[in-house]
């Protein structure tokens, strides 16, 4: 069973950042070659190799068997100083029997990760040490952050996609918006309208009455939100904004927190501002904006500099 950890984001721009941070080292080093375990290992093999200017070669293991192969049909020549590349250091046997296959062949090989935990197997030479129960979250394998994907011990019967876990907005997707105008006019009264909308009358294409909800109304409404919900057949979890954590300016980060905090691998926001930003923290979650008729991938990375984009 999967523990309560938070998910990670490792996407695309950090991986190449933790690559590129002992590239001047692993220069001074002299590898001759980069070996990498497919797949995980494949991409951050890939920006290692390039920037050496060395060549890639690369294992597969087989984790029912315990079994280790090359995989790619070039090998290193014997004597080569190796860097050995995989995603995490984790608590199966993957790099173990990989680390101990080079030696059985005749390498010593140096090891990096972009992560590992104090519960890895291995610490590796190099890496990134992940924060205290936060667990690496990798674009090419988003699906085996969930709960249901841990539960096969990481030898899924289904395609991964299948272990997918979807989580969606409230309002703007299944009530119907209230012009925030009518909030500061008459709270109350916008509330009690709210509580009188029946759902939308277009959704998007998917079942969403078992999808667990992140929604920005406060947790004092959770009452009154709930008995929407059921009323109308809705019956997924709900996870409602802290008003002493969050601001109502800060609805956006409190549910990039929330879908880190689940797992959740894909998340429909109403809201195509909020939707932006969620983006902008939660990076490897696929983010969907619906804006009542459509559906649009949302992808966003912050610029520090304007100037160097």
């Amino acid at each position: 069973m999967q523990d309560t950890s938070r998910a990670f984001c490792c996407d695309y721009a950090w991986v190449e950042s933790v690559v590129n941070d002992y590239v001047p080292l692993w220069r001074q080093t002299g590898f001759d070659a980069v070996v990498a375990i497919a797949r995980g290992g494949v991409v951050p093999g890939v920006m290692a190799s390039c920037a050496l200017s060395v060549p890639m070669h690369a294992l597969a293991y087989d984790r029912k068997q315990r079994m280790v192969s090359w995989f790619s049909a070039s090998k290193p020549v014997q004597g080569s100083r190796i860097l050995l590349v995989e995603d995490i250091a984790g608590r199966g046997t993957t790099l173990v029997d990989c680390v101990a296959f080079l030696r059985q062949t005749g390498f010593e090989p140096v090891i990096f990760t972009l992560a590992y935990d104090a519960q890895s197997r291995i610490t590796p030479d190099f890496g990134v040490k992940m924060p205290p129960r936060a667990r690496a979250w990798f674009p090419w394998e988003r699906e085996a952050i969930t709960a249901e994907f841990g539960e096969t011990g990481n030898q899924p019967a289904r395609p991964e996609y299948d272990y997918a876990s979807w989580a969606i907005d409230l309002d703007g997707i299944l009530c119907p918006d209230i012009p925030k105008a009518h909030y500061q006019q008459d709270l109350e009264d916008a509330l009690v309208r709210r509580d009188g909308l029946a759902p939308s009358q277009v959704l998007p294409g998917r079942d969403l009455r078992q999808l667990p909800i992140i929604t920005g109304r406060p947790e004092q409404d959770r009452a009154r939100t709930q008995q929407w919900l059921m009323r109308h057949g809705f019956h997924g979890s709900l996870t409602m904004r802290d008003a002493g954590r969050y601001t109502v300016e800060e609805t956006a980060l409190y549910k990039a927190h929330a879908i880190l905090a689940g797992c959740y691998t894909h998340f429909l926001e109403s809201d195509p501002v909020q939707a932006l930003e969620i983006a902008s923290h939660a990076t490897v979650a696929k983010v969907l904006w619906w804006d009542g008729k459509r559906t649009l991938a949302v992808r966003a990375t912050e610029v520090a500099d304007i100037n160097n984009v």
